[in-house]
């Protein structure tokens, strides 16, 4: 009755998040390469979050919709499938915590009274840290393409990572927690700056996507956390395991009506866009 219940679920939230995602962010695309945004280096970290929602939607909830609303799983078509479907999936969402934090610490540089880490924000460097997170992720994921293995469970034939340490720690730590140790606090424009409205909007953009993470991430966090300890077997851990999943899954999909609601400045060109 409740795995019953999560496939059912997982249907109709997973393809109304696709919907609603795909065209949030492409809205964001739209906004955010408008000169109004693009005069700050910061914009550039939300057009690479934008970019990457689209391709998580249609890679990673993609999949889980095929998964956990259609029970089709297109890692066991072959072994090296197996491998990569979980390696490509983690390494796009991790992206998303990552770009965050990079934005922060854009925001702190802007903002510092530091003639050191003034110059730190600017576009050429905002596009070498984009390039720099995309291959930490890739390297600090490449395990799952040793790990994730065809294996029988029962009568059942699934694509998941071996049993042991490996499968209740390392697989979620990276994605999980990183956001949770980037605690920030975000600094105040000075009163010279000539964007200082703009920044402002930027980051009380930041704030509140941080704030969104936290609700969206933190329920998923624990209920992995806790999955060291309780069997992770019984239908009420994979029931739980599997509705949390869904906001999870959200933050990936809500930038757009999380910036609409935050910002005036991006209201204004939301307008504009659609009077255009």
């Amino acid at each position: 009755m409740l795995l019953e219940i999560s496939t059912q679920l997982a249907r109709i939230v997973l393809i109304s998040l696709m919907n609603l995602g795909t065209i949030g962010n492409v809205l964001n695309l739209f906004i955010f390469t408008r000169p109004r945004f693009l005069r700050s280096s910061c914009t550039l970290y939300f057009i690479a979050v934008s970019i990457n929602n689209i391709i998580a939607i249609y890679v990673s909830i993609f999949n889980r919709l095929l998964i956990g609303g259609f029970s089709i799983d297109v890692g066991l078509s072959s072994t090296i499938v197996c491998k990569l479907r979980p390696y490509i999936g983690y390494v796009i969402l991790a992206l998303l915590p990552y770009f965050y934090v990079l934005t922060c610490f854009d925001r702190y540089c802007s903002s510092s009274a530091s003639v050191i880490c003034r110059p730190w924000s600017n576009k050429t460097m905002a596009k070498r840290f984009i390039c720099g997170a995309i291959v930490l992720a890739a390297i600090l994921y490449s395990h799952m393409s040793i790990f994730f293995q065809i294996q029988k469970v029962g009568s059942d034939t699934i694509c998941y990572p071996e049993q042991g340490l490996y499968d209740s720690f390392l697989e979620n730590i990276l994605y999980n927690y990183l956001l949770f140790f980037s605690i920030y606090f975000p600094p105040l424009p000075t009163t010279n700056d000539i964007h200082r409205r703009l920044k402002i909007h930027l980051i009380r953009i930041l704030f509140s996507h941080f704030l969104t993470q936290i609700l969206c991430v933190l329920p998923f966090a624990i209920i992995t956390l806790l999955g060291m300890f309780v069997d992770r077997t019984t239908i009420v851990y994979t029931f739980v395991l599997r509705v949390l999943t869904l906001p999870l899954f959200a933050s990936y999909t809500i930038a757009f009506y999380v910036n609409t609601l935050s910002s005036q400045i991006y209201r204004r060109q939301l307008i504009k866009l659609v009077r255009f």
